[in-house]
């Protein structure tokens, strides 16, 4: 075709129209993202982040893994997408007379645009399956009132129809057809920059600024001293909008509102207040406004009912960082304003008793008597048993601790328990209590250290997930190597040094529940159910697993607090375990035991089971 000066000139004017509007969008959300701080450095490990990109961005593997059959129809778009950049290219340069195609793939120019017929075939499968589902399937669509997502649909479809009508040999409206592609593209720029396909620019790079680990919360400066010095202001959690860092802003406008940290929130499955979507959306509609962070981005009874399984920011493809924003308004309630937080009682019940269940310290030294758990001695022993709070104070899973101190005997494993333990701290941290926090793990620390201690057992996958990502950022030089008691019973199993005869429990249907930190946060799923097949017996598995398993209800201080709500989260948990049919749940994690106890005939740790099926055993 070719094309009159006034065709070229109005091109150029609707180009620049489109380029106008564009950035007019554009403009106050780099704004906005700019206006706040650092939090952290996020630029380090190149290779991982890139890495990162490809596999979550380019090959679509979160949204294909969290919902495949939708995920397969996003993807089949996103592709076309990509690929039909070049095509794009070359369509804006047809009335210059530049052929861009012809210049990058020579004589392959015909190839390359039959493939692109082919490409634009499935973009149109994908996007009619996903205008289908959320229009007219609206018992399942994410967001049915999203109408810019029915504009978008609509022009997606009229720009593969065209790009394969401008290829036939059909006469008489080629330039029509020309100019309806080329005024579909440039609409897109201004719409996908002031609606939630804003993601289509923002979620590579978001992705690329992620921080590597689930809930890795970097530690507040707490010298007082210094802080009192200081003339410089100082930010202890997220006070106001002024405090949110620029990679929470940017996760703010880069919400793609699909629903599925909300459809795995356990929290917005119970019933409950808390909607990770709506809190990211509305820290995007305080964008140019001031105001404090709690009651305006997220309300202070939805804060409360966090958990911090990390399910919403694990199954988030555009990597928003949910926990960041809930640990941080925590940080301003416990640390500044010290209102309305829900667990206030237990924060005190640890300041002044060292645990959760207001018990003194002679009562775990009265257990380790009783059982005759053996001390800890410095360059002798070769594991730390960490009893945790829970081992150590409370009556209803005394029965793990005996069952651990007797598969270790019988093992010979050369073990022992430290004189005295502070808590980890780890639900202080989540409750926004650093100081707190921080404090618990300096003596731990101390204690560790003075005992040379090298290799750390905990049974609970809390105070291992504290000891191997958060001691470490609180104490320069601190790492010991923590494993999770089902890491050294499997050890132990297939080393030979515990002999299994399963009797006991033949014939009993049988589940295991993934607790979130050993889950989630410590990618250990194989080892416990490996512990479970050692002993003879076969998983029933629950429909919410491993990477979607549902929380307990015990994180975040949960499994010490009263909560008044009308259905707590291991209500929930407890009905889907009754459905299941199971007579018997394993836990790997003491809090997810007390929680869930009581759901089905029998609940038992990890370690019992090992004890139950040991020929030892009468």
């Amino acid at each position: 075709m070719t094309f009159a000066g006034w065709e070229k000139i109005l091109l150029g004017f609707l180009f620049s129209v489109s380029l106008a509007l564009t950035l007019k969008e554009l403009t106050p959300k780099f704004r906005f993202i700019l206006a706040g701080q650092s939090d952290r450095t996020r630029t380090n490990q190149l290779a991982r982040r890139i890495t990162r990109v490809v596999k979550e961005v380019f090959l679509q593997w979160r949204v294909i893994q969290g919902r495949p059959i939708v995920g397969t129809l996003h993807a089949l778009v996103f592709f076309g997408f990509i690929l039909f950049a070049f095509e794009t290219i070359d369509h804006f340069l047809e009335p210059f007379q530049v052929p861009f195609l012809a210049f990058l793939f020579g004589s392959a120019e015909a190839a390359v645009k039959l493939f692109l017929v082919a490409v634009a075939v499935f973009v149109i499968v994908g996007i009619t399956g996903l205008f289908i589902r959320r229009f007219f399937m609206v018992a399942i669509s994410p967001d049915p009132r999203s109408w810019s997502s029915g504009l978008v649909a609509i022009m997606i479809f009229v720009l593969m129809v065209t790009y394969g009508y401008g290829l036939t040999e059909a006469t008489g409206l080629e330039k029509a057809n020309w100019w309806t592609h080329a005024v579909v593209i440039l609409a897109f720029p201004p719409l996908i920059t002031r609606s939630k396909h804003f993601h289509i620019i923002m979620a590579p790079i978001n992705v690329f600024f992620r921080r590597d680990q689930l809930g890795d919360y970097l530690p507040l400066n707490l010298d007082l001293d210094a802080l009192a010095e200081s003339e410089d202001e100082v930010t202890l959690g997220l006070e106001s909008m002024d405090d949110v860092p620029w990679k929470m802003r940017m996760d703010f406008v880069t919400c793609v509102e699909c629903r599925r940290c909300t459809e795995q929130c356990p929290a917005a499955i119970s019933g409950q207040e808390l909607n990770p979507m709506e809190f990211i959306l509305a820290g995007r509609g305080m964008m140019g406004r001031e105001g404090e962070l709690v009651g305006n981005v997220i309300s202070v009874t939805a804060l409360g009912q966090c958990t911090s399984c990390g399910a919403c920011e694990d199954v988030c493809p555009t990597g928003i960082e949910h926990l960041d924003v809930l640990i941080g308004a925590k940080r301003a309630q416990a640390l500044v304003s010290g209102r309305d937080m829900v667990a206030a009682d237990f924060l005190e019940t640890i300041e002044r008793h060292g645990n959760p269940f207001s018990e003194p310290a002679s009562t775990r030294r009265k257990l380790i008597d009783e059982l005759g758990i053996p001390l800890y001695r410095k360059d002798e022993t070769e594991y730390l048993l960490w009893m945790g709070c829970t081992w150590a104070y409370n009556q209803d899973v005394r029965s793990s601790l005996t069952a651990m101190v007797k598969v270790l005997e019988q093992a010979r494993v050369s073990y022992g328990v430290l004189q005295d333990e502070s808590c980890s701290g780890h639900h202080s941290r989540r409750q926004g209590e650093e100081l707190q926090f921080q404090t618990l793990a300096a003596e731990n620390i101390e204690r560790f250290r003075d005992q040379a201690v090298s290799r750390i057992v905990a049974p609970c996958p809390h105070c291992l997930h504290t000891f191997r990502r958060e001691y470490p950022t609180v104490a320069g030089g601190f790492s010991i190597e923590t494993i999770h008691h089902s890491e050294l019973l499997l050890e132990l199993i297939r080393d030979g040094r515990i002999t299994l005869e399963p009797k006991k429990l033949n014939g009993r249907k049988l589940t295991y529940h993934d607790p979130c930190y050993l889950g989630r946060y410590e990618d250990t799923y194989d080892e416990p159910r490996n512990v479970i097949r050692e002993a003879g017996f076969e998983i029933t598995e629950l429909p919410r697993r491993r990477e979607r398993s549902f929380c307990c209800g015990g994180g975040s201080a949960g499994f010490a607090r009263e909560q008044d709500v009308a259905l707590r989260v291991d209500q929930e948990r407890k009905r889907e375990i009754v459905d299941s049919g199971a007579e018997v749940l394993i836990t790997g994690c003491p809090e997810c035991k007390m929680m869930l106890d009581a759901a089905v005939d029998e609940t038992l740790d990890l370690v019992e089971l090992v004890e139950r099926a040991s020929p030892d055993t009468p």
